[in-house]
């Protein structure tokens, strides 16, 4: 449990960061003209067009960066016995690789989910500050439970946050 909590949170991390949030600086204004407008919309009743806009949204208002994603690399090579500053560092002279495809967001476990957009948001952000906590002198939550701030999208899509709680024992 304790790997895919900090697997869960360094998936989260660059699923946040590939979905953008790195390039303005999120000063957090979420009232954006189609973002805030979906909030009340359950995940599973989205268009396609929809779901970039809520992309866009969140892009806008979340910043991971390269140093955030280091540092939980770092983190989780520590909690396995590695070096957490010497792989921090080795991932900080990497050079920067390109935003992948069009910048657009994994809609997977959409489908049925009907946890609000806003609920979505709110996990999100809330996972964002999770991965932005964890530094090579602070350990990583080994808990195996999503943030405070995933509650109800953990209870009506655990696809979505990757509890683990649906996937059997591969």
């Amino acid at each position: 449990m304790t790997r895919m909590k900090l697997l869960g949170l360094l998936m989260a991390g660059l699923a946040l960061a590939a979905c953008g949030g790195d390039d303005d600086g999120g000063n957090g204004d979420t009232g954006s003209q189609s973002g805030g407008d979906l909030d009340g919309k359950q995940l599973g009743q989205l268009t396609a067009a929809d779901s970039q806009a809520v992309c866009q949204d969140l892009a806008a208002s979340i910043n991971v960066t390269k140093e955030d994603l280091c540092e939980v690399a770092g983190a989780f090579a520590g909690a396995f016995g590695g070096d957490c500053e010497a792989t921090k560092a080795e991932c900080m002279s990497a050079p920067e690789q390109p935003s992948q495809g069009d910048g657009g967001c994994s809609t997977e476990g959409f489908a049925g989910c009907t946890a609000t957009v806003a609920e979505y948001k709110a996990c999100m952000k809330a996972q964002a500050d999770a991965v932005k906590e964890i530094t090579c002198a602070t350990a990583p939550d080994t808990s195996g439970e999503p943030p405070a701030g995933c509650a109800a999208l953990t209870e009506k899509c655990p696809d979505i946050v990757g509890t683990g709680e649906t996937d059997g024992e591969g």
